[in-house]
């Protein structure tokens, strides 16, 4: 996968950037004094923010991204599934894997969830954000004006182009439940609607803010979670 680094600090610089993460940390409030591992970490914001009350494995194949701030407290491994399959199995209580299957061959999806299986604890969690047709459908007729890639995501091509991590492939919730023996238990939205609004009122004071509190207000309730960019999705070991 070819990364952007450059438009990635960008994008994360900016408000739609910032507000994406005080979003995943809300719906992540939960996860206090466990053992978490954050898989496709990247820069290492989600783990260096849990690991104020956890204790954090991240694993990241890019050491650009993941040895770029050398004051963050948690533990570092450079690697990908090969890393995995080395861990003790029911390691973790959490595991977080955020943006990164769409940049993985869905032929091989199922042997990443396979080894996050085997790495949960009983009763652990997986933590899992992923793109959503239907919101970038929205997002390329409202935001973008761009009619024909709306048309191809809506005839259900998988492709799409991303300006920091260049080609990536969505998938649905029924292809995530096909390749996992995980319980899905819930899924939430994430940019539900910020992203549609013009950039000019994104600078303004108090909208950082305030689109945090509505965002999180709709995360959970139907219809506007299934109109969302993203879908956080929560999956459970059973036994």
């Amino acid at each position: 996968m070819t990364i952007d680094l450059k438009a990635y600090r960008e994008m994360l610089a900016q408000p739609w950037g910032k507000i994406m993460y005080e979003l995943i940390f809300a719906q992540l409030s939960h996860v206090q004094n466990q053992t978490v591992l954050d898989f496709g970490a990247g820069f290492g914001i989600t783990a260096q923010h849990l690991s104020q009350n956890n204790t954090v494995t991240a694993i990241e194949p890019n050491a650009d991204l993941l040895f770029a701030d050398d004051t963050q407290s948690f533990t570092k491994i450079q690697g990908s599934l090969e890393t995995l399959k080395a861990l003790p199995e029911q390691t973790f209580d959490t595991i977080i894997c955020h943006n990164v299957l769409e940049y993985i061959p869905k032929t091989e999806h199922a042997d990443y969830l396979s080894e996050f299986e085997r790495l949960l604890k009983v009763g652990g969690e997986l933590s899992l954000i992923k793109h959503h047709s239907v919101g970038k459908v929205l997002h390329s007729v409202v935001f973008n004006n761009d009619i024909p890639t709306a048309l191809d995501t809506l005839a259900g091509k998988d492709s799409y182009q991303s300006a920091a991590f260049t080609q990536g492939d969505t998938y649905s919730l029924e292809e995530l439940a096909a390749h996992t023996d995980l319980t899905i238990k819930n899924y939430q939205g994430i940019r539900t609607l910020y992203a549609l609004q013009p950039n000019s009122f994104k600078t303004q004071e108090g909208w950082l803010e305030n689109l945090t509190k509505f965002e999180l207000a709709v995360a959970n309730q139907k219809p506007y979670k299934d109109i969302a960019f993203f879908h956080h999705v929560t999956l459970r070991k059973e036994c």
